[in-house]
C-alpha cells in the first residue's frame, strides 16, 4: 500500500511523464510529417517518438503502483494496457520475424530501413491512440478551472485555431515551392476550426497532403467540439464525467438535466462517426470516374464526406464541386450528409429515439415524442429547402443555373442545400444575378438547426421570433409555437440573437467595403457567408487584404460559437439588483 505522501510524490512524477510523453509524441509527428524529408528530420522524429513510448510505458507503470493491485489497474486504465500490448505484440514481430518475413515473401523492397520505419509508424499510431484515451483527463482538469461555459468554449476554439495555424505554417504542409504567411495559416485554421470554407489559399494545390490531413483534422475538432470530443470519449470508455463537465457540455446543447448530458455524447459521437464512415464509403463507390486511383479516391471520399456532415465547405478540388456537377449521385450524397449535419444532435436524437421505441411496439402513451425543437427544424429545413430550390430554378434556371453541368433542378437545390451554412457549390456563384444572391444571402443568415454544426441564427430562434411576432399583432400575452407556450426570456434571447447578427453583418459589409474598396453586395455577401459559417464567396476572399482577412476571421469565430455564447464569455453576468427601479413609459412604433 504506497502512503498518501508517497502517492502525492508519484502522481506529480506521473503527471510529468505524461507531460514529457505528450510533447515528445506531437514533436515528433510534426518534424517527420511537418518539416522536408531528410535524414536529420527522421532521426530526430525516431528518438522523439521512442521518447514519447518509455514516458508513456512509464506513466503505466507508476499508475499501476498508484492502483495497488492488477484488477483496480485494468479496470481503469484498460484501453491503455490494450494499446501497449498491441505495441509489444507489433514489436516483437517486427524485431524476430521481420527479416525472415522479408526473405520469405520476398519484398526486396522491405529492408531494415523501412522495417524501422514500420516500427515508427505503428508507435505513433500507438501515441495518437493513447492521447485520445487521456483527453478525457484533459477536459477534466480543464473543468475545475471553474471557468464560465461562454469564455471556455471561446478559449478552447482560439487555442485550436492558435494551434492549427502553427501547424499549418510547417514547411511540409505546403508544397515545394509554395509559402504560406502566418496570416494565411491563421486565416485557414480558423475558417476550418469554425467549420466556414473560405480559404485564401487553394486547399487543393497549395496544401500538401499532410496540410489537407491538418485542415481535415481541424474541421473534425470544430464541428464535434473538442470539450465534446473529450467527454464522450470518456463516456464510451466507461469512466464517466464530473458535475462541471457536465455543466460545460450541457450548455452546448441546452439540455434541460444534467443526466441527459451523458447518453446525448455517446449519441453525438456514434451518430457523426457513423453519418461519416456511411458516406464516405457510398462517395467512394460513386467517385470511380472522377477519380480513377484507389488510394486518391478513399482520401477525396473521406475528406468530402467529414467536410459535408459538419458543412466545412471545404473540398481537395480547385473549382469545390463544380467538377461533380455532371454525377448526380455523389452530389445527391452530399447534399443529403449537409442536411444530416444541419438538423442537430439533438433533433436527430429525438428522432432516434420516437423510431426506436415505435420499431419496439412500446405503448403509445410511453413513447417519446417529437420535441418542439425537433418539429421546428424539420419544417422549417423542408420550408427553406423547398422555397429556396424553387425561388433559385424560378430566377436562374435561363441563366447562371443553365451554365453547370447538371440540370438546372440539381443545381437549384444543391444551391439551396449548401448556402445553409455549407459553402460547397456546383456552378460558378459569380455567373448568378443580384435577385439569387440575395436570397442565397437570406438562406445564409437563417442557417439550420440548433446544436448543429451549422450557422446562421438557426432555424428555432426564427421560429420564436414569428410567434412572438405573431402574437404581438394578435395581442396574445405569451407567444405559442407547436401547441406550446414559448417563454418571455427565450423570446428575449432570440430577439437578442438577431439584433446582433444584423448589426454585426452590417458592421462587417461596411468594414470590408472601406479596407477591400468593393461594392455593396460582394461586401455583404462575404460577410453573410463568414458570419454564417458557409464558405460561399464571390472571388473576394482570395484577394482579401490583411485587415479585410482579420474582419472576415471574426465574423467567423462569432458564427461558429454564436453570438450570445460570445457575449456570456466576454461580459460577467449581472446579478439581480436587490432594488427595483420605477417603471418607466416609452413610446414604441
Amino acid at each position: 500500500m504506497v502512503s498518501p505522501r508517497a502517492s502525492s510524490r508519484l502522481r506529480l512524477w506521473q503527471a510529468l511523464l505524461l507531460l514529457i510523453a505528450g510533447a515528445s509524441g506531437l514533436a515528433g509527428l510534426l518534424v517527420q510529417y511537418g518539416l522536408r524529408p531528410g535524414p536529420v528530420a527522421a532521426a530526430a522524429a525516431q528518438v522523439l517518438t521512442l521518447v514519447a513510448v518509455l514516458g508513456f510505458l512509464g506513466e503505466l507503470t507508476l499508475a499501476w503502483r498508484l492502483r495497488g493491485g492488477w484488477r483496480p489497474f485494468l479496470r481503469a486504465r484498460w484501453p491503455s494496457v490494450v494499446l501497449t500490448v498491441g505495441l509489444a505484440v507489433e514489436v516483437g514481430l517486427v524485431l524476430t520475424l521481420g527479416r525472415r518475413l522479408v526473405d520469405a515473401a520476398g519484398l526486396g523492397w522491405l529492408r531494415p530501413t523501412s522495417l524501422t520505419q514500420l516500427f515508427v509508424a505503428a508507435a505513433q499510431l500507438y501515441i495518437l491512440l493513447l492521447l485520445l484515451v487521456n483527453l478525457p483527463r484533459l477536459h477534466r482538469r480543464f473543468a475545475r478551472l471553474h471557468i464560465r461555459p461562454g469564455l471556455a468554449f471561446l478559449l478552447i476554439f482560439l487555442v485550436a485555431i492558435l494551434a492549427g495555424a502553427g501547424v499549418l505554417g510547417l514547411p511540409g504542409a505546403t508544397p515545394d515551392g509554395v509559402r504560406l504567411s502566418l496570416l494565411d495559416a491563421l486565416f485557414t485554421a480558423t475558417s476550418a476550426v469554425c467549420v466556414t470554407g473560405l480559404i485564401v489559399r487553394d486547399t487543393a494545390t497549395e496544401f500538401s497532403r499532410f496540410g489537407q490531413v491538418v485542415i481535415l483534422v481541424l474541421i473534425q475538432l470544430g464541428g464535434l467540439g473538442i470539450m465534446s470530443l473529450a467527454a464522450a470519449t470518456a463516456q464510451l470508455l466507461g469512466r464517466g464525467i464530473g458535475i462541471r463537465e457536465r455543466r460545460l457540455v450541457r450548455e452546448v446543447f441546452q439540455l434541460p438535466l444534467l443526466q441527459d448530458v451523458g447518453a446525448m455524447l455517446r449519441f453525438i459521437l456514434l451518430w457523426t462517426l457513423l453519418a461519416e464512415a456511411v458516406g464516405a464509403a457510398v462517395l467512394y463507390a460513386q467517385l470511380g470516374p472522377l477519380v480513377p486511383a484507389a488510394d486518391e479516391r478513399l482520401f477525396v471520399a473521406v475528406f468530402h464526406s467529414v467536410s459535408a456532415f459538419c458543412n466545412a465547405g471545404f473540398s481537395t478540388s480547385s473549382d469545390s464541386l463544380v467538377g461533380w456537377a455532371g454525377q448526380p449521385a455523389p452530389v445527391l450524397t452530399m447534399a443529403l450528409l449537409l442536411v444530416a449535419g444541419g438538423l442537430g444532435f439533438t433533433v436527430v436524437a429525438n428522432l432516434w429515439g420516437v423510431a426506436r421505441a415505435r420499431l419496439r411496439g412500446t405503448q403509445p402513451s410511453r413513447r417519446p415524442r417529437l420535441t418542439i425543437q425537433t418539429r421546428v427544424t424539420l419544417v422549417g429545413t423542408a420550408v427553406l429547402l423547398a422555397g429556396g430550390t424553387a425561388v433559385l430554378l424560378a430566377l436562374e434556371h435561363a441563366s447562371g443555373l443553365a451554365s453547370g453541368a447538371g440540370s438546372s433542378l440539381q443545381g437549384a437545390f444543391f444551391q439551396a442545400a449548401t448556402c445553409r451554412t455549407a459553402g460547397f457549390n456546383t456552378v460558378d456563384i459569380a455567373t448568378l444575378g443580384a435577385p439569387a444572391l440575395l436570397v442565397m444571402m437570406l438562406l445564409m443568415f437563417l442557417g439550420a438547426g440548433s446544436g448543429s454544426t451549422a450557422g446562421g441564427i438557426k432555424l428555432p430562434t426564427v421560429a420564436v421570433i414569428l410567434a412572438d411576432l405573431q402574437a404581438i399583432f394578435t395581442g396574445r400575452p405569451h407567444p405559442r409555437l407547436a401547441d406550446r407556450e414559448i417563454s418571455r426570456v427565450d423570446t428575449a434571447r432570440a430577439m437578442a440573437v438577431l439584433t446582433v447578427a444584423v448589426v454585426l453583418a452590417l458592421v462587417g459589409t461596411f468594414v470590408l467595403m472601406l479596407t477591400e474598396q468593393t461594392d455593396l453586395l460582394t461586401a455583404g455577401f462575404e460577410a453573410i457567408s463568414a458570419l454564417g459559417t458557409v464558405g460561399l464567396s464571390l472571388g473576394l476572399t482570395m484577394e482579401l487584404s490583411p485587415a479585410g482577412k482579420v474582419v472576415v476571421m471574426i465574423l467567423m469565430l462569432v458564427g461558429r460559437l454564436g453570438v450570445l455564447t460570445v457575449a456570456y464569455g466576454l461580459v460577467q453576468p449581472a446579478r439581480d439588483a436587490a432594488v427595483r427601479l420605477p417603471r418607466g413609459e416609452i413610446m414604441i412604433g
